[in-house]
């Protein structure tokens, strides 16, 4: 992905909106991150993807559309191929140390349906929702605050599939790989060598869904 590409969409974007010049600081302020954070991502060409997101489900714009090589105009377009899915994006996954932040507030994101194709067959897309995952434990696979694409349909762990889940436990909402031990717990696994796995009773926790997907982040 090209920064200065995807970030001259959003400059066209702020100019068409508020009729007016925009500046690297006003685009930067658009994303909620800092001058100097915009200037290193500029310099290193590194994409802010998870600001991004969060400017498009505010702005409510198709997020495909400032990523590729789309026309300014297209941007408000609406299109029968549009998907918007719930961004819970206050709710945090952990993935090392099990807090729960449950403001259940939500935006929507709208994607276009070729590329949510990879989070789900179609009739399931109605079931995809997105939230926040915290943490080390899942590193290098999951990154902290990656954003998280769950399928709230699929919650039946399979053994020895190894497949990642969020979960609710007591100790919070977790995102690990899961498995079935012979004794029948459940079996939470980190990808992060440096945590060990642990054992858990079925009945002590509750599988909000599997992870279909996820946007990484690009650290500060």
């Amino acid at each position: 992905m090209d920064f200065k590409k995807i970030t001259e969409k959003i400059r066209m974007y702020l100019q068409q909106k508020r009729n007016t010049k925009i500046y690297d600081s006003d685009i930067a302020q658009a994303l909620g991150i800092s001058k100097e954070h915009y200037s290193r991502s500029k310099k290193n060409n590194n994409v802010p993807l998870k600001s991004i997101i969060e400017f498009c489900a505010k702005e409510n714009i198709v997020i495909n559309y400032i990523l590729f090589d789309q026309s300014p105009d297209s941007l408000m377009q609406t299109t029968n191929k549009l998907i918007t899915i719930k961004y819970f994006k206050h709710v945090n996954t952990s993935a090392g140390g099990g807090a729960l932040n449950d403001q259940e507030d939500f935006e929507y994101l709208t994607l276009d349906e070729t590329l949510t194709a990879t989070l789900a067959n179609k009739s399931n897309l109605k079931h995809i929702e997105a939230l926040n995952a915290i943490g080390d434990s899942m590193e290098p696979l999951i990154n902290d605050h990656a954003i998280l694409f769950i399928d709230r349909n699929n919650t039946t762990v399979h053994k020895d599939k190894k497949e990642i889940y969020v979960l609710h436990t007591p100790g919070g909402l977790l995102v690990k790989r899961l498995d079935i031990t012979v004794s029948g717990k459940l079996k939470l696994i980190s990808e992060n060598p440096a945590y060990e796995a642990e054992m858990i009773d079925f009945e002590a926790v509750r599988i909000i869904g599997k992870v279909v997907g996820l946007v990484q982040n690009f650290k500060k």
